[in-house]
C-alpha cells in the first residue's frame, strides 16, 4: 500500500513570524529551524549566518531578483520543491517584499497616477496572498522574518511601528500559529545583557511569556520555545486556547464588546471609532480578515494600556 499512516506530531507544526529590529538576530535565529532549509533571500544576508546551521541551506535563486517577485518565487518553487527534501522554507524578509509595493503606490499617489491610494494597495495585496499561496502549499515548517523599526505618531511621540501594515500582519496570521518577537534587556548605561524571544501570540499554546536565549546564537530555541509553549497541555487544553481567540465576529457589536472585555477601550463610542477606522485604512477582503486585524488591534491596545498602568 503506497499511502502512509498520519501520526499525530507532539507538537503543532512551525508555521512561525518573527519581528525584530535589524541586526537583532532574525537571521541567526532562522539558521537554527529545522533543516534541510530553503531560504527566500529577500534581504540577501543569509550567507552571514550559514555556518551556524547544522544542516543543508538551499537559496531559492542566485538572481537576487528572484528572491523580491512574487511571481518569481511562485514560479521556482513550483519547479524545485517536489522531492525536494526542504523541511523549513524561510522568507527573510517580508520587509523586502512587501515594501516596493507600498512605496510605489504612495509615489504614483504623490505623483497623481492614480487618484484611489487604496486601488494602488490591490497589487500588495495581491502580491502577499500569492506570496503565502506559493509557500505554504508545500507542508514544510515556515518562517517570515520582518522589521521593527523606530517612528513618530501624529502627535510626533516616539513609537515602535512593524515595517509591514496591520493588514499585511492579518494576512499572515491566517497561516501561522506563533508570532515571536526579539526582545532584549538591558543595564541602566543601554548595553544589551541578553536577548530573548517574546512569545506574542500562539494558537494553539500560552502566549505572553519571554525565553532568555542563554548562548548567545540561539541555539536550541525553536525547541525550548516549543516546550513552553505547548509543553505539558493536553489536546483539550491546546483546543480552549485555540477557540478562545474568535477566527469571526457575527456582527459588529460582538466585535466592539469583545474589545471592551480585553480592556482595549473605555468605552463603545471609543471602540467604535477604533472600528470604523481600522476597517477604512485596512479595507479587509472578508469578515475573517477583518476579524484578524480587530483582534490584533485590541491585542495590541490592551498591552498598551496594562504598561501604562503599570507605569
Amino acid at each position: 500500500m503506497g499511502f502512509r499512516k498520519m501520526v499525530k506530531p507532539q507538537f503543532p507544526p512551525r508555521h512561525w513570524s518573527l519581528v525584530g529590529y535589524p541586526g537583532s538576530g532574525k537571521s541567526t535565529f532562522a539558521a537554527r529551524m529545522v533543516g534541510p532549509k530553503l531560504v527566500i533571500d529577500a534581504d540577501h544576508r543569509f550567507s552571514e549566518v550559514l555556518d551556524l546551521s547544522a544542516d543543508d541551506v538551499y537559496t531559492l535563486s542566485d538572481e537576487a531578483s528572484n528572491n523580491v517577485d512574487p511571481d518569481a518565487i511562485n514560479r521556482i518553487l513550483l519547479q524545485n520543491m517536489p522531492d525536494s527534501g526542504v523541511r523549513s522554507i524561510i522568507i527573510d524578509s517580508l520587509t523586502a517584499i512587501i515594501t516596493p509595493y507600498i512605496v510605489q503606490a504612495m509615489v504614483d499617489r504623490e505623483k497623481k497616477r492614480t487618484k484611489n491610494l487604496m486601488a494602488s494597495f490591490q497589487k500588495k495585496a495581491l502580491a502577499m496572498r500569492q506570496l503565502q499561496d506559493a509557500v505554504t502549499r508545500w507542508g514544510t515548517d515556515t518562517l517570515w522574518i520582518y522589521h521593527l523599526q523606530d517612528s513618530r505618531d501624529a502627535n510626533a511621540n516616539n513609537v515602535v511601528r512593524s515595517t509591514i501594515t496591520k493588514t499585511e500582519i492579518a494576512r499572515l496570521d491566517r497561516c501561522i500559529n506563533m508570532k515571536l518577537k526579539i526582545v532584549e534587556e538591558t543595564d541602566k548605561h543601554g548595553s544589551s545583557l541578553r536577548r530573548g524571544i517574546e512569545v506574542l501570540w500562539s494558537r494553539r499554546g500560552r502566549s505572553d511569556l519571554i525565553i532568555w536565549d542563554d548562548s548567545g546564537s540561539w541555539e536550541n530555541m525553536p525547541e525550548r520555545i516549543e516546550e513552553e509553549v505547548y509543553g505539558g497541555l493536553t489536546s483539550a487544553e491546546q483546543d480552549q486556547l485555540a477557540s478562545a481567540i474568535p477566527r469571526v465576529f457575527p456582527q459588529v457589536g460582538a466585535a466592539l464588546d469583545w474589545g471592551i472585555e480585553q480592556g482595549a477601550f473605555e468605552n463603545r463610542e471609543e471602540a467604535e471609532a477604533a472600528y470604523k477606522h481600522l476597517r477604512t485604512v485596512g479595507s479587509p477582503a472578508s469578515a475573517a480578515e477583518m476579524a484578524t486585524l480587530w483582534v490584533n488591534e485590541v491585542r495590541d491596545r490592551s498591552k498598551e494600556r496594562a504598561a501604562q498602568a503599570a507605569s
